[in-house]
């Protein structure tokens, strides 16, 4: 253990080093124990599904029905939702699931860098993207962008001790890393994996053929269940990527404007912006948060500055480059943006900026202490209260369909049913049922034909009265006792 310190210590400032492996072990720990913490305190339980959520559960949750399952989506949330989605268990189980999940997460998405660079870099780092509000926010959700960024962490993390000491688990450990990527979100992890191939076939110390081939079998037993199920459902990959690149908002092309939108995004209001609109629809620049960002920005250039004095400019580019390129991707391509894009970006950049505190501190001690100490308050405490307020908000807007859910639990009655309202997918969960999303269309959607024929209990949640030219204009409206004003249920005629 000594003999590992020294050397992943070694640089200029090596005799001042006092941070030792151990010492390390137990700091990340201690994170991840408090990133849990952090969760439990601002969730407020029963934290509603929102769209996707129940997209994902609904397709390993027995009770209810498959319900948007579309050509950009992948299986690594339902994968990780099984183990406690076979019981459908109640919101608040899967919260504290996902809440010990992704804690136990960071922590293991960390662990490697603990040898690869200074034992202190790898709790510093966590400590700082586990309590980037959004991070912290995304802890107990079931969405896919946070473990897409520890994954990265940990496969660029686990390919350096493979290249260091390639034993056959290491192997197979960085293996699964590239296909845990792969298999949460397949096109997010080529960006991670292409960095990683080149720069480890430009820095001669990192090309090792046998970790490379394990990254590459990884990447593509990842991307297996996305293949098979494009081969059954979508007619094919080539068609299944064309389609989810053209799908609604989802459509790619190159602009710019995310770049002005994504600052104004900062405070968490709006959530997602701007498909078809410009960056004023996002609101005013929050002068704080943007200057909080280009900190985080010019701290993480400097540490990788830095780096090259201490030997680790590959390390850092192991990190920088995928962080890089994923930004760019969400940024530059997709017509609207939303901070949790990019949660593998801030990921990735909490390495060299906690390099850059750290290499801080070894060359000016005390002096750099106060400043770090203050700048880490500074981060720390502004972050957990904007958390616990965008927590607030964000149970008040998805308590409306769990509160009409159990309302219309007495009227379903655990039957066959299909659900028209929009979003549909939550209340839709909560009931058991297929869903539809609500609009005026004329004439009939051919989801509703086919239900209200095999017999199936067909029923419409909306804010007012259908429009007389819609397809429900001759619907019934059925009172339900507990349901809020703002709602009106509508049900076929017989």
């Amino acid at each position: 253990m000594l003999t590992a310190v020294t050397r992943d210590s070694a640089g200029p400032h090596r005799p001042h080093a006092t941070f030792s492996l151990r010492q390390g072990e137990i700091a990340l720990v201690l994170v991840g124990l408090i990133f849990l913490l952090v969760q439990l305190v601002i969730v407020r339980h029963p934290l509603g599904l929102s769209q996707d959520e129940s997209n994902y559960l609904a397709k390993v949750d027995p009770r209810v029905p498959e319900l948007y399952w579309t050509e950009p989506r992948a299986w690594g949330m339902p994968v990780l939702a099984a183990p406690v989605a076979v019981f459908s268990p109640s919101l608040t189980i899967y919260r504290l699931y996902f809440g010990f999940l992704s804690s136990a997460g960071l922590i293991a998405a960390f662990w490697p860098w603990l040898r690869v660079l200074r034992p202190a870099i790898a709790p510093a780092a966590a400590l700082l993207f586990s309590t980037i509000w959004f991070t912290a926010s995304f802890g107990s959700l079931v969405m896919p962008n946070l473990y897409v960024g520890l994954g990265a962490v940990a496969v660029t993390g686990l390919f350096m001790r493979a290249v260091d000491d390639p034993v056959w688990w290491r192997l197979a450990l960085t293996a699964a890393g590239a296909g845990f990527v792969a298999l949460v979100r397949p096109t997010d992890s080529v960006l991670v994996m292409a960095s990683l191939f080149a720069i480890a076939l430009v820095v001669t110390r990192l090309r090792r053929l046998n970790v490379l081939a394990a990254v590459a079998i990884g990447e593509l037993v990842g991307w297996l269940p996305w293949v098979i199920e494009a081969y059954v459902r979508f007619g094919g990959p080539v068609e299944r990527l064309r389609a989810a690149e053209t799908s609604g908002t989802h459509e790619l092309s190159l602009r710019s404007s995310n770049l002005l939108i994504f600052p104004r995004l900062l405070d968490g209001t709006p959530v997602y912006c701007c498909s078809g609109g410009t960056p004023a629809d996002a609101g005013p620049v929050p002068l704080v948060l943007t200057t909080w960002l280009i900190g985080v920005l010019l701290i993480a250039a400097l540490g990788v500055v830095w780096s090259v004095s201490e030997h680790r400019l590959p390390e850092m580019m192991l990190v920088c480059l995928p962080a890089a390129l994923l930004a760019a991707f969400y940024l530059l391509l997709p017509d609207f943006t939303t901070l949790r894009f990019l949660l593998p970006t801030f990921a990735l950049l909490s390495l060299p900026v906690a390099f850059a505190f750290v290499h801080t501190m070894r060359r000016w001690r005390r002096t750099a202490a106060v400043i770090i100490v203050a700048a880490l308050a500074g981060h720390v405490a502004p972050m957990l209260v904007l958390a616990e307020r965008q927590m607030d908000a964000s149970w008040q807007r998805r308590s409306v369909h769990g509160r009409a859910g159990a309302a219309l639990q007495p009227l379903v009655n655990q039957r066959p049913c299909l659900v028209i309202t929009n979003p549909p997918a939550p209340l839709a969960f909560y009931l058991g049922c297929d869903a539809q999303t609500s609009g005026t269309s004329k004439p009939e959607p051919g989801r509703v034909t086919r239900a209200r024929a095999q017999g199936v209990f067909v029923l419409a949640l909306l804010p007012a009265p259908p429009p007389p030219d819609s397809y429900m204009a001759s619907w019934q409206h059925v009172p339900v006792p507990g349901l809020e004003r703002r709602f009106r249920v509508y049900i076929p005629p017989a």
